[in-house]
Parts: C-alpha cells; sequence; structure tokens
C-alpha cells in the first residue's frame, strides 16, 4: 500500500515554496499546487476548492453524521535551505537513496502532507465518504507568520463554521524523548505558546571613544541583559499540560536496570506534582526552564557607526515565549519596569499570545491515539505544549480542540534537520504516517 509515496515526497520536495519578503525566486507555490492536483487527483476532483491567495481551502461533503465538521491544517511552505554547500545533497532536488528522501520540507512539512494527501486520494478512490464534513487547508505562509491563514480563518468565521477538532502539525514520533522516556513516543501538542518580540531602545549622548562616558547606551542594554540572565523575572509555574506529560512519562521512563527505572518514575511523578523552587524537575529535566512558564531570549542588538564612536542610540531585541498562564499585559509590566531601571524604553512591537490547552479525554485526541495504538502498537502516547507556534493558532476561536501531531516517526538526526541542514524523511515512516491517517479518516 502506498507504493509510489516515496517519489511523490520526492517531487513535492523538489519543487522549492520558501516563502518570505527576497524569497521570491524559490517561492513556486504555484507549480507546487500543481503537482499536488495531479499526484492526488482524487483529492482535489471531489473538493469544492476556496481560494485564498495563495493558499487552498479544501471541502468534502459527509453522510451526515452527526458531530461538527474536523479541519485538517498543513502549510506548503519552507525555511530557507540557509548555505547549501553544506547540505550532504542538494535541499531541493528531491534526492533518494536507501529509502530517505533528502531535502528542505521532508520533515516540516512536505512528508506529513504527502502521508495525509496520499490516504485522502486513496480512501477517494475507493469511493469512500466521510461520516461527517472534512475540511483541509493548504497554508502558504505559515513559517512566515501565517497571515493568509488569518484570512482563511475569518472566511470560515463569516460563514458560521465551527470544528470539533482541528489537525496540524507539531510533535512527531520521536526517540528518547527528552532523555527520559524509553524507547519511541508519539508526542502530542495540546497547547502552544506564544511569541512576542520585545525592543529597547538606550539613548545617550555619544561622542568619541578616547573619553568614554559612564552608563553608555551599550553599557546600560548589557546591564539589563546581565539582571534578567542572573534572576527569574516572570512567574514560574508548571502548568496542566506539562504535569500531564510527566505523569505519561513516567509510565514508560528510561533507565538501564529494573530500579534506575523505577526511580526515574518516582522523580517524574514527583516532579509532576511539585511548585514553588521545583527542585526535582530541576534536577532531572535540562529543559526545566522551557516547562515552568515564560521564557525570554535576546536576539539582536544594533547601534554604533565606527569602533572609536560612542552610539547615540543602541537597540537589544528580545524574544518572549509566554506560557497561556500570563498575558502579553502582565509580561509588558515586568519588562517596561526593568526598563525604567536601566534609563531604557520597552516596547512590544509584534507577536501573539498562547493558545489555550486542549482536553485529552475529548475525541479528536482519543481518535488520533486509538489510530497510533493501532498503527504503532507499544507505542506511548504523551501530551506537551509546543514551544513554537503553528497555523492551528489562527483556528482556536473555531473549535475547543487543536491536536498538533505529524504522525511520522523521526530519527533524531532527522529531527535536527527541521530548519537546518540535511533535512530527510525515511520513505517508511511516510507509509506509516499515512496508513495512521488512513484510520484516522476511516473513523470520522
Amino acid at each position: 500500500m502506498f507504493e509510489e509515496i516515496g517519489r511523490k515526497l520526492s517531487g513535492m520536495v523538489s519543487i522549492p515554496t520558501v516563502s518570505g519578503k527576497g524569497n521570491e525566486k524559490e517561492y513556486h507555490i504555484k507549480e507546487y499546487r500543481e503537482y499536488l492536483e495531479k499526484e492526488f487527483p482524487n483529492v482535489f476532483f471531489r473538493a469544492h476548492m476556496i481560494e485564498v491567495g495563495e493558499a487552498r481551502l479544501l471541502r468534502f461533503v459527509g453522510k451526515g453524521r452527526e458531530g461538527l465538521p474536523v479541519l485538517f491544517t498543513g502549510h506548503m511552505d519552507v525555511v530557507p535551505a540557509g548555505d547549501t554547500g553544506l547540505w550532504e545533497h542538494p535541499p531541493f532536488l528531491g534526492f533518494t537513496e536507501k529509502g530517505i528522501v533528502w531535502g528542505r520540507g521532508a520533515q516540516d512539512m512536505k512528508g506529513p502532507q504527502c502521508a495525509l494527501l496520499s490516504a485522502l486520494d486513496q480512501l477517494l478512490g475507493e469511493d469512500w465518504m466521510p461520516g461527517r464534513e472534512i475540511w483541509l487547508y493548504l497554508s502558504c505562509d505559515e513559517e512566515v507568520g501565517g497571515d493568509t491563514t488569518a484570512l482563511a480563518a475569518g472566511l470560515l468565521e463569516k460563514e458560521g463554521i465551527r470544528f470539533e477538532t482541528v489537525y496540524d502539525e507539531g510533535g512527531t514520533i520521536c526517540d528518547n524523548f527528552m532523555g527520559m522516556v524509553e524507547g519511541r513516543a508519539a508526542m502530542f501538542a495540546i497547547g502552544e505558546k506564544g511569541s512576542l518580540e520585545y525592543r529597547f531602545t538606550a539613548l545617550a549622548q555619544g561622542g568619541h571613544s578616547a573619553s568614554p562616558p559612564k552608563n553608555s547606551a551599550i553599557v546600560r542594554l548589557g546591564e539589563l541583559m546581565h539582571e534578567i540572565e542572573a534572576g527569574e523575572i516572570f512567574r514560574r509555574e508548571l502548568g496542566k499540560g506539562n504535569r500531564l506529560m510527566l505523569r505519561e512519562m513516567a509510565a514508560c521512563a528510561k533507565g538501564e536496570t529494573k530500579e534506575e527505572k523505577e526511580k526515574m518514575r518516582e522523580q517524574l511523578l514527583l516532579a509532576a506534582q511539585e511548585s514553588g523552587e521545583y527542585p526535582v524537575l530541576r534536577k532531572i529535566c535540562t529543559q526545566a526552564d522551557q516547562l515552568l512558564g515564560s521564557t525570554i531570549a535576546f536576539t539582536m542588538i544594533e547601534g554604533g557607526s565606527a569602533f572609536n564612536v560612542m552610539p547615540q542610540k543602541a537597540v537589544l531585541t528580545a524574544n518572549v515565549r509566554i506560557a497561556a498562564s500570563d498575558s502579553t499585559g502582565e509580561i509588558t509590566a515586568i519588562l517596561e519596569a526593568l526598563a525604567q531601571k536601566h534609563n531604557l524604553v520597552c516596547e512590544c512591537v509584534g507577536g501573539r499570545g498562547a493558545v489555550a490547552e486542549s482536553d485529552i479525554q475529548k475525541s479528536g485526541y482519543q481518535r488520533m491515539k486509538d489510530c497510533v495504538n493501532e498503527v504503532y502498537p507499544g507505542i506511548p502516547v504523551i501530551p506537551f505544549v509546543l514551544g513554537g507556534g503553528t497555523d492551528s493558532r489562527h483556528f482556536a476561536h473555531l473549535t475547543e480542540e487543536i491536536v498538533r501531531f505529524s504522525p511520522m516517526y523521526a530519527k533524531p538526526w532527522q529531527g535536527r534537520g527541521v530548519h537546518n541542514n540535511n533535512e530527510a524523511a525515511n520513505i517508511d515512516a511516510v507509509r506509516d504516517a499515512a496508513m495512521c491517517y488512513r484510520c484516522l479518516l476511516g473513523k470520522l
């Protein structure tokens, strides 16, 4: 089954769809859509299609089973390949060898998209009709913010359409999760952090470096960064989703011996119940800070015109990954107070808040979990909160449940290739993902 899936993915990867300003020469999105229409003819023949800019909304009529429609969303665009000289194989060749397709997008997310379209196309070719209405959204600019997706969500809202579940990318099937899980696990993201951009501006008199003044613009920015790095400025709180994650991890804890596994299991269960300083979590988990609420990272700094000139203005940019437990107003107030202390101006110049976590008992989560258990026997399913953002956030007001999961296995080195060099996917993994999607579609 799905004998041609490797060839189809190779063709998808070979068409560059790099989104964003300055990448127009590598944004062959029309060619890519035409390729999808050719390779998955039943999908596009049976669908009622709505154009939203370069994106496409596809609607499939159901038999009328009771229940709201389900939406599958996934993006066609990819990030730039970077220095192609560092790639083992050219990023837009679709090179295939020893059962592996190499190239930008093989994992994120043309591989999962190929799996879903293959499953849907095959079922439709068998004169299958879903029990309920199904929507498919092919996004064109997820990697650069998803403005088109916001338009698509607005169109659906205007038509009064709501969804039982929205399925999107997010987690995958991975090995040795956080170094504490035995073997493979299917990671279902039930929430996602928001992403806010802050700009700190320091103004100064400037002058010649031969007579350097105290508390110059760059120094004040440095003092701000040092204070933030040295302490904890945001509320440290382990949310419901991460507590669930730790408890599920405990059931499949890693260890060389039975005693080590039991000790890890006990520590994970203790960490799931902690509050305050979270000593157990900090001891066993190198990513504890990311689990305990919002984080801040300094990403850009600019200022100065020559090596011997004191700048009159220096600007520091920071990215805050905001947890659902915090509001933009709270984060902004904290950073404004710190900026004022160092005689700086702080502005929130863009971004989005977090998306509320979904209940793992809801039907969409359980339906996907059942399919994972069927296609990947023995693999545990673990909920978690995604640090990055997905297109699904634009549809959050149209549903009570979002499941962010691509049912495709990625070896550790393949996972590291996402947004990096040498992105690649195993054809067998794409085929297994298609089997999982076929199972899921059959339950709708």
